[in-house]
């Protein structure tokens, strides 16, 4: 039978002639005249593939003269010709991929640590897919920890919810299978009961009339983004006891043997170790990822944490000799600022920034805080708003750099008012006001009473009747009791818009707070001047009517329109009022005439 390259020989033409020359003999000499043999056309190589190694071919001719000699070898020659005879698309070489970066580091394996730990470990790593691996060796802890004695803990991060899951299940199923180890996973949620919980949800939501869809993003009581698989490499099941608290929700568990070996200590007379030997053993137990990403942010979170100390070596430049001896002299320095006078033009408060960041000029809360208002409000011909921002952003650096606290409740108070009572208030301050207004939101700020009212004015001055009443319920918000300046100042600045209908809705629920409030407001002083005031513009006859029940042409009213006018909302208020006022004169709390009262 022809070999394969035998075949693929003798369907060249080529290759027939280069057999019959190398076959048949030559004749010496010849009567005929030969013809000359006709050259085979080679077609030009269309292609040329480029190897980094080089590669020697043999030509085709000589693999079939080779094939031709030695064909009564045993078969294994066809199998090596088969094997060197490689179709050009298979010459390939094989792909080079690049060395990762980031190795990952996994946790060492304590020492008597089980067995299991190493292949667990690796298990973890490779099949489940978590990052950011560590360990935390609690043997060595006494008293030992909640979920019993000689305890080791592994930790890893999921990519996500489902992957989270996926990979709990997997796990315990091969501790099950590889190692015989029943293992418990809190927080594990099984895709059977996953879907039935959905579809109970759905149900749910159709019979309320309500969308069948759930809320992206929404927790629907049927996620968890943590799942604690904790087993026993012995075998022996921990006695766990749950523990609830007073409204009967799920807080721990207890394990009895720990409760027993702390009543043996105790009994015994030993000590158990405070906060700082345990927080040291822990330290030296616990072994964190070290891949660069996790180092990287390790580094960024304490960079965030860290105070920088104030240096002007870099930015210092020649003092004269009158500011060397300012600088060395800080108390003097100190006392030369106090005995100033106010400071009038935006271009010295520029120049005492200036001289506060280069000179090192000593500054404290108090001084921090004129600047910033002598920044905002100062008038000056071009009221560029975006310069008086940056003035004010470069001063907080400063004082920050200085370890100066900025971020608290005064700071924010005095920020929001220098900018609404700046001239060039405008879009760009607004807009730093309503982020300075959002922070303060959400840091949670317990702002007292004075300022309260610095807020209140501010807001008055802007006509921002939103924000003036939002800071007037500020102290409720917090449990605290307003006092009569409130009250004062929020009648008087409706009494003086001169709206009937802004006093009218001001009065109808400030005044009834006002006197339910506990401790009670005295009607002395301003507070009794401003709340008339109010009322004399909600209602401008109620005073008339008052003081003058008896002139004839009330008299000749209809008994009906004379009741209207008896029943009139403020006239009630204002009588009221009257009143309160004539028992404390008559307690001798308030002299006739006069607006203080008796200490």
């Amino acid at each position: 039978m022809i070999t394969r390259p035998v075949a693929a020989a003798l369907s060249c033409r080529q290759c027939q002639s280069a057999i019959l020359r190398a076959v048949v003999s030559r004749p010496t000499a010849s009567s005929l005249r030969t013809l000359p043999l006709r050259q085979a056309r080679r077609l030009p190589i269309l292609t040329r593939r480029f190897f980094s190694e080089e590669k020697t071919v043999d030509s085709k001719a000589e693999r079939v003269v080779e094939v031709l000699a030695t064909s009564d070898v045993v078969p294994e020659t066809n199998e090596e010709a088969e094997s060197e005879d490689v179709p050009w698309f298979l010459e390939v070489e094989p792909p080079r991929h690049p060395e990762s970066q980031h190795k990952v580091e996994l946790p060492k394996i304590p020492e008597d640590a089980p067995e299991v730990v190493g292949p667990m470990i690796k298990y973890i790593f490779e099949d489940m897919g978590l990052d950011d691996i560590s360990l935390l060796d609690l043997r060595d802890l006494d008293p030992p920890a909640a979920l019993g004695p000689n305890l080791i803990m592994l930790f890893g991060t999921a990519r996500s919810e489902r992957h989270l899951h996926i990979s709990s299940g997997r796990f315990v199923r091969w501790l099950k299978k590889n190692y015989n180890i029943s293992a418990r996973a809190d927080g594990l949620i099984g895709p059977g009961e996953l879907r039935t919980k959905l579809r109970r949800l759905r149900k749910k939501a159709k019979l309320l009339g309500t969308n069948t869809a759930i809320i992206p993003g929404g927790d629907n009581g049927i996620s968890t983004g943590w799942v604690c698989v904790h087993f026993s490499s012995s075998g022996d099941n921990t006695n766990e006891a749950a523990s609830f608290d007073d409204s009967g929700r799920f807080s721990g568990f207890w394990v009895f043997s720990r409760r027993t070996y702390k009543k043996n200590k105790k009994a015994r007379g030993e000590k158990f170790a405070d906060a700082e030997e345990l927080n040291k053993v822990l330290a030296s137990k616990i072994q964190l990822p070290t891949s660069a990403s996790a180092l990287q942010w390790q580094a960024m979170q304490k960079a965030s944490q860290q105070h920088r100390s104030y240096s002007t070596s870099a930015r210092r430049l020649s003092p004269s000799v009158e500011q060397e001896k300012l600088a060395s002299d800080p108390q003097v320095e100190m006392a030369e600022v106090a005995e100033e006078p106010v400071i009038i033009e935006l271009a010295q408060v520029r120049q005492h920034i200036q001289d506060i960041q280069l000179i090192g000029t000593p500054i404290d809360q108090e001084m921090l805080y004129s600047l910033i208002r002598g920044a905002m409000m100062t008038p000056s011909p071009n009221n560029a708003a975006k310069d008086r921002l940056s003035l004010v952003d470069q001063l907080l650096l400063t004082a920050e750099e200085r370890g100066i606290e900025i971020w608290n409740d005064d700071m924010f108070v005095t920020l929001i008012e220098a900018g609404l009572l700046s001239p060039c208030y405008g879009p760009e301050i607004q807009r730093a006001q309503k982020n300075l207004e959002y922070l303060m939101k959400q840091k949670g700020c317990r702002v007292d009473g004075d300022q309260v009212l610095r807020l209140m004015n501010a807001y008055a001055y802007r006509q921002d009747w939103d924000s003036f009443w939002d800071a007037f319920r500020m102290p409720p918000r917090f449990k605290m009791a307003r006092d009569s300046r409130h009250y004062e100042l929020a009648y008087r600045t409706m009494a003086l818009t001169s709206s009937q209908k802004m006093c009218i809705a001001a009065l109808r629920w400030v005044y009834p707070e006002m006197m339910s409030q506990d401790p009670p407001i005295m009607l002395v002083g301003a507070l009794y001047e401003s709340l008339k005031a109010c009322l004399m513009v909600a209602d401008p006859g109620a005073v008339t009517w008052l003081h003058n029940q008896s002139i004839n042409k009330y008299n000749n009213l209809r008994p009906v329109q004379r009741r209207r006018l008896e029943n009139r909302e403020f006239l009630k208020v204002l009588r009221e009022v009257e009143s309160i006022r004539a028992e404390l004169m008559r307690a001798g709390l308030v002299k006739e005439g006069s607006a203080t009262m008796h200490s």
